[in-house]
């Protein structure tokens, strides 16, 4: 994962960096595979992410083995990488089922590159054949899925993706499930200088989603309340390309129970920093810490640096 600075504003230690509330984890191929009579293929790490419209993505890693590959009957070793997407159903609460649209694959640590070129149709149509099977369910709940497990796997229960809530201030869903002990705003009077934030952002400068790390993958930042504690902190959500993601709070978490400041998405471009009055362009699209009244600040991630820079910019609200 790319590293995070944050410049002034100090990450704060909180959460787990790695959740995986919307991943199905695990090694849970159906039965072990054979591409040929002499090779086998063993799955040896899967992450299936499962999304609310009936879309998946999925990471997996095969151990494949031939003991006597080709004229020369070689020792064939090698690992393969296979990134895959596409639809999913759930028939008859009995069986997973994936419809492959995207299929890619990248041999690693092989004993033989060109011979483990040569074998990599063959291998891939089986994994192919793999992915278009039903998967065995052995139960299913609103938001648990048990799968049948095999080689030498137990079976595992995995979170199914939930549905993600509408907030109450902007009746969109919110962009990620908050951590247990915290909450997103629900009303107007949570919002210090709530006019100013109902003429200038339809979010209210609560929530900003965007790409932030040029990875392709939606991003989120949000203000959220924790009423146990009496704080309230910015938290950056990171998606992860294996499905997972960090979410941790962005800057000071501060004891309060009213949102003072504001966030607003700050468009790649031109900016001036006010401190040195120079200008500067961001590639990428970032977020603004509002203070309202006086100098917001630019965060952004810098692709030359692959680091993330925060800058005082002029604009006011």
């Amino acid at each position: 994962m790319k590293k995070i600075l944050f410049g002034a504003l100090l990450l704060a230690v909180f959460a787990n960096a790695q959740i995986t509330q919307r991943s199905l984890l695990g090694n849970w191929a159906m039965v072990p595979v054979k591409a040929s009579p002499s090779a086998t293929l063993t799955l040896v790490n899967d992450t299936l992410n499962m999304t609310d419209d009936w879309k998946y993505t999925e990471i997996s890693v095969y151990n494949i083995n031939y003991p006597d590959y080709g004229p020369n009957k070689i020792h064939l070793e090698y690992k393969l990488l296979v990134r895959s997407s596409g639809e999913y159903r759930i028939e008859n609460a009995t069986n997973l089922r994936r419809y492959l649209k995207i299929f890619e694959s990248e041999i690693l640590d092989a004993s033989d590159e060109e011979a483990a070129q040569s074998s990599l149709r063959e291998v891939e149509r089986t994994i192919r054949s793999e992915i278009n099977a039903p998967a065995p369910v052995l139960s299913v709940t609103e938001t648990e899925l048990e799968l049948q497990g095999a080689n030498d796997n137990p079976n595992l229960k995995f979170t199914k993706p939930r549905k993600l809530p509408n907030s109450r201030l902007t009746t969109k869903p919110v962009p990620f499930f908050a951590p247990d002990g915290w909450r997103y705003p629900e009303n107007a009077k949570e919002l210090a200088n709530f006019p100013i934030r109902l003429r200038n952002d339809p979010n209210l400068f609560t929530i900003v989603e965007a790409d932030f790390n040029g990875d392709d993958l939606k991003d989120a930042v949000a203000y959220l309340i924790n009423d146990e504690t009496g704080q309230v902190a910015l938290f950056l959500y990171l998606s992860q390309p294996d499905g997972t993601y960090t979410l941790d709070p962005y800057g000071s978490i501060d004891r309060n129970t009213l949102v003072e400041n504001g966030v607003i998405l700050a468009p790649a471009g031109e900016y001036t920093n006010i401190s040195t009055r120079q200008k500067f362009t961001t590639d990428l699209d970032g977020f603004m810490i509002v203070i309202f009244g006086t100098a917001a600040t630019l965060v952004y991630f810098d692709l030359e640096t692959n680091n993330w820079q925060s800058v005082p910019v002029g604009r006011k609200f």
